[in-house]
């Protein structure tokens, strides 16, 4: 063979693996694409200031509740101790509600999460409670996971969260959580909150399977 027909031979053979790379590339833009517009999230509303968003996949409880808290903060005198309340059944509401999670990487409530504990908590979520979860972004799993029906909050007391050579002040809560239906997920938690900037944090949860 000599050295034109090599050279041709490997333009035409370079020339197929451009082609079945472009494919590729083209398959999973179009697969992302429809995967992304077929499980839509849409916000319907939100606490701008404090960076609370209210989506439409959240349940008609989170929803009502998020109101009740939208009310809180948006009043000329903040009550703190309502705050921690409604702030901690939100969390709770979404953080044990898998049923409108995507995946096992769409983790919930990370917005009220603190800043520094948020990486460690999303990853131990993947690694336990979310980890089973099987993936729904084009909307057709068939796959029983929990709805927070309720959140009762049990007890609101002062505490103190240990920040560095700080102390910043805080609550600790106990809660009890009803689902729509038992599946075997937690019901008995402990919250520890923190205040930083006017603006309350979870930094610890607590529950009774771990």
């Amino acid at each position: 063979m000599n050295k034109k027909s090599k050279k041709k031979i490997f333009i035409i053979c370079s020339i197929v693996f451009i082609v079945v790379i472009i494919g590729i590339l083209i398959f999973f833009v179009i697969k992302n694409k429809n995967n992304s517009s077929s499980n839509p999230i849409e916000v319907l509303d939100t606490i701008s200031s404090y960076g609370y968003n209210l989506e439409d996949r959240d349940t008609s409880y989170y929803k009502e509740t998020f109101m009740h808290l939208k009310e809180i903060l948006e009043s000329d005198e903040l009550n703190y101790e309502e705050y921690a309340k409604y702030l901690s059944i939100l969390f709770l509401t979404d953080f044990y509600t898998l049923d409108n999670k995507i995946s096992k990487y769409d983790v919930g409530s990370l917005d009220f999460i603190y800043p520094e504990e948020k990486e460690k908590f999303q990853n131990k979520a993947m690694d336990t409670l979310y980890k089973l979860i099987l993936d729904n972004s084009t909307n057709t799993r068939k796959q029983e996971l929990p709805i927070v029906k309720m959140v009762e909050i049990e007890s609101i007391e002062n505490t103190t969260y240990k920040k560095n050579n700080d102390s910043l002040e805080g609550y600790f809560i106990t809660a009890t959580i009803q689902y729509e239906k038992d599946l075997g997920y937690d019901e008995n938690v402990k919250l520890t909150l923190t205040k930083e900037n006017n603006k309350l944090f979870i930094v610890k949860l607590e529950a009774n399977n771990q």
